[in-house]
């Protein structure tokens, strides 16, 4: 009895520690095998769903921790964890009357147990799983060791419990709660032990993504469609994660994610980041008749070749996906990168140019690919003389600029426009061409904005002007303001491939647009080579 006394105290002892679940498992077992015969003992816990498995075994001199072997139908420790009650002889026709199976199915050599004990591990009334202790010798047990061995798995369980509880409180401070990540607290800690080992050779990355426009998305469509499309991102990033044991993603703010590069080199990031911004460019919100892009902003940095600190680390993202917010979403590394590459003369606009540029992240990247376009297709069949080239610069790049008096949220606004909003945004040809001819030297650009929008049959606006009657260079922009907003992924919809776009140019020839000019854009297009969107 006192040696049965100072085993429970060493037991007791044992379990009020702090070690993990395997070393808990592993030390309790030398303990056992000093005070009981054991050449098999193990561990099953149990689960919701019923598939219960050894999370722990002793075999003969063979330790193996969480190999999730699941129980079979007819185990005892699975009988045991169903009825409660304590399954012992020293016989096994006597605790097994209806056979065995191997907990090594590839060495069946080792199903030699003669006698054996299988104890319930309930905690506060809950089945937590079985302890079972096995031994080759017969007559091996008595109601004592049985007894003792209840207890252990007894206290075993609450050591299990509060694991768990602690586990569950650990993740709750740690995981957020609305995309299964990890949240800003943990992230920045795992930032700070990338930098500890980041080397030159080896660098540390910080990925920033923010998502554009999300507080106008949360405000039409609501919050709950809003943590949908969060979550949505989060399951992208997390099979990124689940990919590469050296990437860790978390949930940064509010609309913010970090992704963490333990490892990285120049092409392997760039792949990455390829890849992983393929994947975020697929997602969309899909409601009712819409579809509507979810853009992302990326900004990434390197340690320690950006930074040596995580505060340094994290503003140079920031600054970078604000970068990258200016280009549409391009992930941005760079902060020498040029986001606002105009063509043409402004002298004297300067300001209007930069309040443009300084606008929504889709009017600058439209207004930019329009610019860039006219620049590449006048160079190619266009037959303008210099003087028409140099307005269709102008114009092709202030286009838009008449959105400048238009409210923002108009203009952002994720979805279909209600008619007094569709109505104000009509408007912006003529505030464009209004802001240009204020401007001496711009009179010309004024009046070719303020036509931009007429139609080749003449059911355009502001004026409902036809055919040769609407500038040259006004049809000529139409085609590229019409083309751009097809490709190019709008606040208001997801952007078409460029077949598609040419053939809605095709099939409007003649009614929307000057049919000359779309036969020379399509040959341009497919025979040129012409800028992608901005």
């Amino acid at each position: 009895m006192l040696k049965d006394r100072f085993f429970m105290q060493q037991a007791a002892s044992l379990l009020a520690t702090e070690l993990s679940l395997g070393d808990l498992f592993e030390r309790l077992t030398k303990l056992l095998a000093e005070y009981v015969d054991s050449s098999v003992v193990f561990i099953a816990l149990a689960r919701p769903d019923g598939r219960h498995s050894i999370e722990y075994f002793y075999d003969h001199g063979e330790i193996r921790r969480y190999p999730h072997i699941v129980l079979e139908d007819n185990s005892r420790a699975r009988e045991v964890i169903r009825t409660g009650a304590i399954i012992w002889g020293n016989s096994p026709h006597v605790w097994a009357p209806l056979g065995t199976t191997p907990i090594h199915r590839d060495r069946p050599w080792t199903n030699d147990t003669i006698s054996a004990m299988f104890v319930p591990m309930r905690a506060a009334g809950e089945m937590v799983g079985a302890l079972s202790v096995q031994t080759t010798r017969a007559n091996a047990y008595s109601n004592e060791d049985v007894e003792m061995v209840a207890a252990i798995g007894h206290y075993l369980a609450i050591a299990v419990e509060n694991q768990r509880l602690y586990q569950a409180a650990q993740r709750t401070a740690e995981y957020d709660a609305l995309t299964g990540l990890i949240n800003h607290s943990r992230i920045s800690r795992e930032i700070d032990i990338a930098l500890t080992t980041a080397t030159p050779a080896r660098q540390a990355v910080a990925i920033l993504l923010n998502l554009i426009n999300f507080g106008t998305f949360n405000e039409i469509y609501g919050y709950a469609e809003g943590d949908d499309v969060l979550r949505q991102v989060a399951r992208v990033l997390r099979d990124l994660e689940d990919a590469d044991d050296t990437v860790f993603v978390g949930r940064f703010g509010g609309d913010e994610f970090m992704v963490l590069l333990r490892e990285g080199s120049g092409d392997r990031v760039e792949q990455f980041i390829e890849r992983m911004n393929a994947k975020l460019h697929a997602l969309a919100y899909v409601a009712r008749d819409q579809t509507l892009p979810v853009p992302i902003a990326c900004g990434y940095a390197f340690a320690p070749a950006d930074a040596v600190t995580r505060s340094e680390l994290v503003a140079l993202c920031v600054h970078r996906a604000r970068l990258s917010r200016k280009r549409g979403g391009r992930p941005v590394g760079d902060d020498a990168v040029d986001v606002c590459t105009a063509h043409g003369a402004f002298t004297g606009i300067e300001t209007i140019v930069q309040a443009l540029f300084d606008s929504d992240p889709f009017t600058r990247v439209h207004v930019l690919h329009v610019n860039a376009m006219a620049k590449s297709w006048s160079e190619f069949n266009l037959d303008l003389d210099r003087s028409q080239r140099a307005k269709l610069l102008q114009a092709s790049l202030l286009h838009d600029a008449g959105k400048l008096l238009i409210s923002g949220t108009i203009v952002i606004k994720p979805g279909r426009l209600s008619k007094n909003e569709y109505e104000a945004v009509m408007r912006h040809a003529e505030y464009g061409a209004q802001i240009l001819a204020a401007h001496p030297g711009y009179e010309d650009v004024a009046r070719i904005i303020g036509q931009h929008h007429e139609r080749w049959d003449g059911k355009g606006y502001p004026q409902g002007l036809a055919g040769e009657s609407i500038d040259s260079v006004a049809r000529a922009i139409a085609i590229l303001d019409a083309f751009s907003a097809m490709v190019a992924d709008r606040p208001y919809h997801r952007g078409v491939s460029e077949d598609a776009a040419l053939a809605e140019l095709q099939r409007c020839a003649g009614t929307q647009f000057d049919p000359h000019l779309v036969d020379r854009f399509v040959v341009w297009r497919e025979e040129g080579n012409p800028p992608s969107p901005a």
